[in-house]
C-alpha cells in the first residue's frame, strides 16, 4: 500500500494527465518562391521554401495536420535520385492551389487559377529518362490522407518491379488516399497505369482530370488489379494511351465504381482493345452515368468498353457513341464488346437490354468537346434512378444530378425527377447556341488597350467582353431562368436585354466596343451593377417581364458601361449572345 502522502499526491496528478489536451493539429505552409522568413512552415511569411519545400513539410507533418501549398512547381528531390517520391503521411491533408495569405482551403481561388505542380522532372527539363519513377507514392496513406488541388506530371515509371507502374501515383498494399481536384498529365510507365497503379488498395478520385498519360501495356491512365472499392467520381479521361485499355483497366477487382465520368479520345494500340475501358478477369466493376466517346482501338473491335471474362461487370445510364475499332467502323461492337449487363444506356448501333437506346444522344457541341445534352436529346429523363450510386448528387459539371425537364417525357425508371443518361444532367435551359463572340475575325475597332484582359482586349487582339451564361428553367409557368455574367466591368451598371432575332445571322454588328447580337423587338429585362470582380446574376423572371409564351425562341445579351478600360473608346461593351427556347 502506498504511503498516505503518495496517495494524496497521486490523484491530482492523474487528474492533470486526464485534463491535459492532446497536441493541436497544425497548418503548415509551403511556398516555393519564398526567400525569407524562418522556413518552418508556421505561417505564409515563414513557409517552407524552395522547390523541395513540400518534402520538408511532409516530413514535419503528423496525423491531423493540414499542409497548404502555394502556387509554383515542386519536385520530390533536388538530387537525381529517381526512387524518391512525394509520400502522403497517414491522416495528413495536403492542399495546393493557394495564392498565398489564405487560412483555409475554402478561401483558395478557383481550382486551376493558382496552379500548383508536383513534377517528376528531376534532371534535364523535357528529358523523361531521368524523371522520378512516381510523382506520389501513397504507401501508408489512409482515406484521411487528402491530396487536393495539384497537377501531377512527368512521372516516368520505366524501371523494374514496382518502379514500372504508376508514373503519377502508386497505391499498393492498402494505400487508399482521398484525391480531389487534381490533374494527372504526361505521366508514363512501361507496365501499367501511366497516371496511377492500384493494387490491393481502394483510393478515391473526385473531380480529377487524366490527360495524355501513357500506360505501357495496361491502362493509359490507370491499371487497377486485385483492388477493392476504388472510386472515380466526376473525372475526365482524355488522350491517354496504352496497349490494352487506353484510359482505364480494371482487372480482377471487387467494388470499383466509375461514376459521372467522361472518356474521350483515348486509344488502345494492342490486341487487348478497350479504347476507353477494359474490364476483365472477374470482379464486379460498375460504370454509372458516364459518357464514353471518340475512343479508339487500333487492333480490336471494342473502341469504347471491352469486357473480358467479367460476367458481373455492369454498365448503366451511360452513353457509348462514336467509338472506333480497326478501320473506323462505329457499330455497337465498337462501342462495347463482351458479356456484361448493360441497361438504360445509349449505344450507337443499338444494343439489346432494358432501357437501352440506339438514338443519337444529341450532344450540345461535340466538335468543341461539349458533351452536355442538347434540347430534345433522347437521353434526357431516360436513365434508371435505381442505378445511381448512393450519395451521388452532382453531375460531371458540378450541377444537380436529378433535374426534371418539363419538355421531355420520363422514359426512364423511377420517380421523377428521372436521372439523365450520360455524364451531364440537362438543366432545362434550352440554350440552343452560345454565339456571337468577337474572336478577332470581325474586329469592330482597333484594340487600343492591349493591357486589358477580359473586357475587350487580350494581348492586342479584340475578344468579346463579358461572358453571359444561363442556368435554371425558362418556363412560362415557373420561370427559374437565371442569367449570369462574368468579366464585366467591376462596379459598373449594365442591362440584360432580350431580342427577337440573331443580328446578321448570328455574327452580330459593331456596336460600341463590341457586337450587337440580339435584335428585332427588344425587351429590357433588368438593370444590374457588377460586383468588385465583374460578376453578377439576374434576379427577375424574364418570362414575366417580357410577356413570353410557350415556344418563344429569344436571344439574350448583356450591355454594360466600360468607361475606364474601353478598347474602342466608346465607353460601353457587350457580352456574347444566348439563344433560349421557353417551355410550358
Amino acid at each position: 500500500m502506498l504511503p498516505a502522502l503518495a496517495r494524496a499526491t497521486r490523484a491530482p496528478l492523474a487528474l492533470v494527465l486526464t485534463l491535459s489536451p492532446l497536441a493541436a493539429a497544425a497548418d503548415l505552409h509551403v511556398d516555393a518562391g519564398l526567400a525569407s522568413g524562418a522556413n518552418d512552415g508556421s505561417t505564409w511569411a515563414d513557409a517552407f521554401q524552395g522547390p523541395d519545400g513540400l518534402q520538408a513539410a511532409l516530413a514535419a507533418a503528423t496525423a491531423g495536420d493540414r499542409v497548404f501549398v502555394r502556387q509554383g512547381t515542386y519536385v520530390p528531390t533536388t538530387t537525381a535520385t529517381r526512387t524518391i517520391s512525394f509520400t502522403l503521411p497517414a491522416g495528413v491533408e495536403v492542399y495546393g492551389g493557394f495564392a498565398g495569405g489564405e487560412s483555409d482551403p475554402a478561401q483558395r481561388p478557383p481550382i486551376g487559377s493558382a496552379p500548383t505542380v508536383l513534377s517528376g522532372d528531376l534532371g534535364t527539363l523535357g528529358v523523361v529518362t531521368d524523371n522520378s519513377f512516381h510523382v506520389v507514392n501513397a504507401a501508408g496513406a489512409t482515406a484521411a490522407s487528402v491530396l487536393d488541388g495539384f497537377t501531377l506530371r512527368d512521372g516516368n515509371a520505366n524501371g523494374s518491379g514496382n518502379n514500372n507502374k504508376g508514373g503519377g501515383i502508386l497505391c499498393l498494399s492498402g494505400a487508399s488516399p482521398t484525391v480531389r481536384n487534381c490533374r494527372f498529365e504526361a505521366n508514363r510507365c512501361t507496365f501499367g497505369g501511366g497516371a496511377g497503379y492500384v493494387n490491393s488498395s481502394a483510393p478515391s478520385f473526385t473531380d480529377c482530370q487524366f490527360v495524355d498519360n501513357v500506360g505501357g501495356s495496361f491502362g493509359g491512365a490507370f491499371d487497377v488489379a486485385t483492388a477493392g472499392a476504388v472510386r472515380w467520381e466526376r473525372c475526365t479521361f482524355t488522350g491517354n494511351t496504352a496497349a490494352r485499355a487506353g484510359a482505364l483497366e480494371i482487372f480482377s477487382s471487387t467494388g470499383p465504381v466509375v461514376s459521372n465520368c467522361l472518356f474521350e479520345a483515348n486509344v488502345a494500340t494492342g490486341s487487348g482493345g478497350g479504347g476507353g475501358l477494359w474490364i476483365g478477369s472477374g470482379g464486379n466493376a460498375q460504370v454509372r452515368g458516364c459518357t464514353v466517346v471518340k475512343n479508339r482501338s487500333t487492333a480490336q473491335v471494342a473502341g469504347g468498353i471491352m469486357v473480358s471474362g467479367a460476367a458481373s461487370a455492369s454498365v448503366a445510364n451511360t452513353i457509348l457513341w462514336d467509338n472506333e475499332g480497326p478501320g473506323g467502323a462505329q457499330g455497337s461492337t465498337n462501342q462495347l464488346s463482351g458479356s456484361t449487363n448493360v441497361t438504360y444506356c445509349v449505344v450507337e448501333g443499338g444494343l439489346a437490354g432494358t432501357g437501352n437506346l440506339g438514338l443519337d444522344p444529341q450532344f450540345f457541341a461535340p466538335t468543341t468537346g461539349d458533351y452536355r445534352l442538347a434540347f430534345g436529346s433522347p437521353a434526357i429523363d431516360a436513365g434508371n434512378n435505381g442505378a445511381v450510386p448512393a450519395g451521388t448528387t452532382l453531375d460531371l459539371g458540378g450541377n444537380p444530378r436529378f433535374v426534371d425537364d418539363g419538355a421531355a417525357p420520363d422514359t426512364g425508371a423511377g420517380t421523377a425527377p428521372i436521372v439523365d443518361i450520360g455524364a451531364y444532367e440537362a438543366d432545362g435551359v434550352q440554350v440552343l447556341a452560345a454565339y456571337c463572340f468577337g474572336d478577332g475575325s470581325g474586329t469592330p475597332c482597333p484594340c487600343t488597350n492591349p493591357g486589358t484582359t477580359g473586357r475587350g482586349c487580350a494581348n492586342g487582339t479584340y475578344t468579346s467582353g463579358a461572358k453571359l451564361s444561363a442556368s435554371g428553367v425558362p418556363s412560362v409557368s415557373n420561370d427559374t431562368l437565371v442569367l449570369s455574367v462574368t468579366a464585366s466591368t467591376p462596379g459598373q451598371p449594365g442591362i440584360f436585354f432580350l431580342g427577337d432575332n440573331a443580328v446578321n445571322g448570328g455574327a452580330g454588328v459593331t456596336f460600341g466596343d463590341g457586337l450587337r447580337c440580339a435584335g428585332g423587338g427588344v425587351c429590357r429585362v433588368q438593370v444590374r451593377t457588377a460586383d468588385l470582380f465583374g460578376d453578377l446574376a439576374s434576379s427577375i423572371s424574364v418570362s414575366a417581364k417580357c410577356g413570353l409564351v410557350q415556344g418563344d425562341v429569344k436571344r439574350l445579351q448583356w450591355w454594360y458601361r466600360d468607361p475606364s478600360a474601353s478598347p474602342c473608346g466608346t465607353g460601353f461593351n457587350l457580352s456574347n449572345g444566348l439563344e433560349v427556347t421557353w417551355l410550358p
